[in-house]
């Protein structure tokens, strides 16, 4: 599947899994290639360094994994974030790059893992409405939740890992 067409589809419950499973794994091993070869401050993208990426990376996916949480306890969560709506998305983004500035890049890394492993729970333990159909959560407006975890996920492991790969290639180290 194209990372593309993840935008723009509905995936099934496998074939969210599937994919999700695979743009995490390359994503970690790029991280560590990232790691050895000292990475984490170097711009990936704007002003932003590949740390700066990662740290609102962990924040959508934790952002989507609470999102859920709150329509199973049957909470309609304010979203994107209290204060913030969805045309102030890059200020939320730079919010988050400037309140991780100290998290170490290690946290980031666990807590990007604990929130894909609680995803991956979801996508295996929601049922199909829940999952794949639009409605089932309030929060999740014409969306079903299978997409936004794709979209806040996938396409973005994606997009980090093509900034990652670009300065392993631009530092020799690919």
């Amino acid at each position: 599947m194209v990372i593309g067409d993840v935008v723009g589809q509905v995936l099934s419950r496998e074939e969210l899994a599937t994919e999700l499973d695979s743009a995490y794994s390359k994503l970690e091993a790029l991280l560590d290639r990232a790691a050895e070869a000292d990475l984490f401050d170097e711009v990936a993208v704007d002003a932003w360094t590949v740390h700066d990426v990662v740290a609102v990376r962990v924040w959508w996916a934790e952002a989507v994994a609470e999102w859920i949480a709150a329509g199973l306890r049957d909470e309609n969560p304010q979203t994107p974030e209290p204060g913030f709506n969805w045309t102030q998305t890059p200020a939320l983004n730079q919010s988050v790059v400037d309140a991780s500035a100290d998290v170490p890049i290690l946290v980031l890394r666990d807590r990007l893992g604990v929130a894909v492993a609680l995803l991956r729970k979801y996508i295996e333990t929601l049922d199909d409405d829940q999952l794949l159909a639009v409605g089932d959560f309030s929060w999740s407006r014409t969306w079903p939740v299978s997409r936004w975890i794709a979209v806040n996920t996938i396409t973005q492991f994606a997009s980090l890992s093509k900034m990652i790969r670009r300065l392993l290639k631009s530092a020799n180290q690919l």
